[in-house]
């Protein structure tokens, strides 16, 4: 199966095995939530097997087990995040040492950017034998010394606004500060004159000073010192350092709100998409949990791939995208199904799909295509059938026909079921006329993927107990 990185997409499954299907080296950024190596009940947020089986692998061998589940993940990134590109990895004080090392050895120590501190909240109380953790750690990793930067600024809460921005413009309803003109240096000839009744060294000339005024910019009370209107929707804010303290976690009334303890604000990532990115460029998620990544990204155009390995996050992440605020076009990909709904599935889109998720060349005609559904690698013809009941004999002839007029000896038949005869003569065909028909099992191909039909039942049920009007989610059992 391929992904096209210009197509924004939704994942299901192991990103150890779905990274592979994106091109190498062509995503602008990355930003990661990992799991933070905590305890099962925070970690296990949608409650159903995938997840619980991806807990398993991850944390049955401690830490070092950990950093070496992460380890392939964080080389496949690499790859894939171009020469340009910026990695961004959420975590905590759990594994962030260990995190900044494996990090190092894959990025490079030289192109560590930052160590970006995110205060979520204020302290809980007080600890009795150490201090109270309150921070998540945002590692900050560029691929090489060319790379995306926008300084951000944070936003002025409303206290500083009320302080500072005290006075409003009649007419426009602007808001604005007011600041000194005067120069600091009183030994600038050039810049002494006369304003408004006033003779002193000025920031400005008088003709930029008289053009000043023109504008509306120069406030005078009475007959006081001229002064320079500051207005508040001019004002970026002050520059982002390393701690950011002024975006806060999400509340309990925030509309934005999921339900699981893990969720991200949206203000966060917008802050660290719009400062390693620009608009079209393409952004990776590969542990996106209920899509916040998407959802900024559709805010702020730019392109998504995300996934997650639990089917019920996939779901959720793609009616958030579908709501009134967020309408964005997006493909789901590999999203398990019962052996009853594969079935179900058009005998031509079938084949499409077994071809792709066999990384197979797909024979895109529909009809005079011979029965040859597409090729693999060595350029052997494929069939596929999606019958419910087992291919026949007369299946196999057809094919065999297709496998000579491609003057070939080798082809691939993938089926659900194989009847006796037509197995009996596929032997018989590479007895006597050495043509080998590999007879393959469409279960066996989809089995990794493939699901009980109650364990999809557990799914959509999950997924319905999701109310959007009053954001909860069903929590782990």
């Amino acid at each position: 199966m391929k992904i096209d990185p210009n197509k924004n997409t939704i994942v299901c499954g192991d990103n150890i095995d779905w990274l592979n299907w994106i091109p190498d080296e062509s995503v602008d950024l990355c930003y990661i939530d990992p799991p933070f190596f905590s305890n099962r009940d925070y970690e296990i947020i949608w409650g159903n097997g995938y997840e619980l089986r991806s807990f398993g692998d991850r944390f049955s061998g401690g830490i070092s087990h950990y950093i070496e589940w992460m380890r392939p993940r964080i080389e496949l990134i690499h790859k894939k995040i171009k020469n340009t590109g910026t990695l961004f990895l959420h975590c905590d004080w759990h594994a962030s040492h260990r995190l900044r090392c494996l990090l190092d050895d894959t990025f490079g120590g030289k192109n560590f950017r930052s160590e970006i501190i995110w205060k979520r909240q204020g302290a809980k109380g007080l600890a009795s034998t150490r201090l109270p953790n309150n921070h998540d750690t945002i590692l900050y990793y560029t691929k090489s010394e060319k790379f995306t930067w926008n300084r951000p600024f944070s936003s002025q809460d409303p206290e500083y606004i009320r302080k500072f921005y005290k006075h409003v413009e009649e007419g426009t309803g602007r808001r604005y500060q007011l600041d000194n003109l005067a120069n600091p240096n009183p030994n600038r000839p050039n810049l002494t004159y006369e304003f408004r009744g006033h003779l002193k060294v000025w920031r400005w000339t008088k003709e930029k000073m008289n053009d000043a005024d023109r504008q509306g910019l120069i406030y005078q009370k009475g007959n006081g010192v001229p002064r320079l209107k500051r207005y508040l929707d001019e004002n970026k804010g002050r520059p982002v350092d390393t701690v950011w303290d002024d975006i806060l976690a999400i509340q309990g009334q925030a509309t934005e709100r999921l339900g699981y303890p893990t969720q991200k604000p949206e203000a966060l990532l917008q802050r660290l998409i719009k400062c390693s990115s620009n608009p079209g460029d393409l952004v990776l998620d590969c542990f996106s949990g209920g899509g916040t990544t998407a959802k900024v990204c559709s805010m702020t155009d730019r392109r998504f791939i995300i996934g997650d390995v639990s089917p019920v996050a996939i779901k959720v992440s793609a009616q958030r995208l579908n709501s009134k605020s967020s309408k964005v076009s997006f493909e789901i990909k590999n999203v398990p199904k019962t052996e009853k709904e594969l079935k179900e599935i058009d005998g031509h889109d079938f084949a499409r799909i077994v071809c792709e998720y066999m990384g197979w060349k797909v024979n895109d005609k529909k009809t005079g295509d011979r029965g040859i559904d597409g090729w693999d690698g060595n350029r052997n013809p494929i069939q596929v059938k999606n019958h419910s009941t087992p291919v026949g004999r007369p299946d196999i002839q057809k094919f065999h026909s297709a496998i000579t007029s491609e003057k070939k000896r080798i082809g691939v038949f993938v089926a659900w079921e194989f009847s006796k005869n037509a197995l009996e003569y596929i032997a018989t065909l590479k007895q006597n006329e050495d043509i080998e028909i590999i007879a393959k099992s469409a279960f066996d191909i989809f089995k990794d993927i493939l699901i009980p039909h109650a364990k999809k039942e557990e799914i959509d049920r999950l997924f319905e107990k999701y109310d959007y009007s009053d954001k909860t989610l069903p929590q782990s059992a």
